[in-house]
């Protein structure tokens, strides 16, 4: 899954144009975005078979992400603001670049994101900033048969802007930092074969970090 950087930048400006004739959103229950984006950064630090440092590190390439965003209403504050529960589902599939001997340099690691938190979303009229933190999973999975996935720890902060052109349609545009904590024994990278099996690489403790911009659209129920 590769979406051009210009691709992002289109929808984007498409939905920032909305924004001039923007009204109040109105009463809602639910919203939906599907969301769109680039992630850049992320890279792992090795281990060998028998779990000392093999000095060799993974990089992730920069690639398009895509997912959806759903929020329910929470509570009114004080200046017309307001907060809401939020659940974050995304998914990128990405290359691995600067890989040691003994990994498959075309190997692709799908890395999907759940979390569950919230937003903070300021007054305005056309574009409200808003805030937004979730915790909850980070599953990595090698896209090739016969390797190991692992699930962990996962985290998000974002910050953007709310756009409501009419009162149950609008858009939604965020930058977000994601973090999946890494166990010191996670076996990413192992596999089976004929010749027996064995871990070409592991990711020792550390902190996978990632950065993405995204839009999309949103609907109101």
């Amino acid at each position: 899954m590769r979406t051009p950087p210009t691709l992002l930048a289109t929808l984007l400006i498409t939905i920032a144009s909305t924004a001039v004739n923007a009204g109040e959103a109105g009463e809602y229950r639910v919203s939906v975005t599907p969301v769109i984006g680039y992630r850049m950064g992320g890279s792992f630090d090795g281990k060998d078979d028998d779990s000392g440092e093999s000095g060799a590190d993974i990089d992730l390439d920069d690639d398009a992400m895509a997912g959806f965003i759903v929020n329910a209403p929470f509570d009114t504050l004080a200046g017309d603001a307001y907060t809401e529960w939020e659940f974050y589902f995304a998914r990128q599939s990405v290359g691995l670049g600067g890989v040691p001997a003994g990994v498959d340099p075309a190997l692709d690691l799908d890395i999907t994101h759940y979390l569950v938190g919230g937003t903070y979303v300021g007054g305005g009229e056309n574009v409200r900033p808003f805030l937004a933190a979730g915790l909850g999973a980070a599953h990595l999975s090698p896209d090739a048969a016969g390797y190991d996935s692992d699930t962990v720890f996962g985290f998000g902060i974002g910050l953007g802007a709310q756009l409501f052109p009419a009162s149950r349609i609008g858009g939604r545009i965020e930058g977000r930092m994601l973090g999946s904590v890494i166990d010191s024994d996670s076996a990413l990278f192992c596999g089976s074969g004929p010749a027996g099996s064995g871990c070409a690489f592991r990711a020792s403790g550390d902190l996978l970090l990632q950065w993405e911009i995204f839009g999309g659209v949103t609907v109101r129920f």
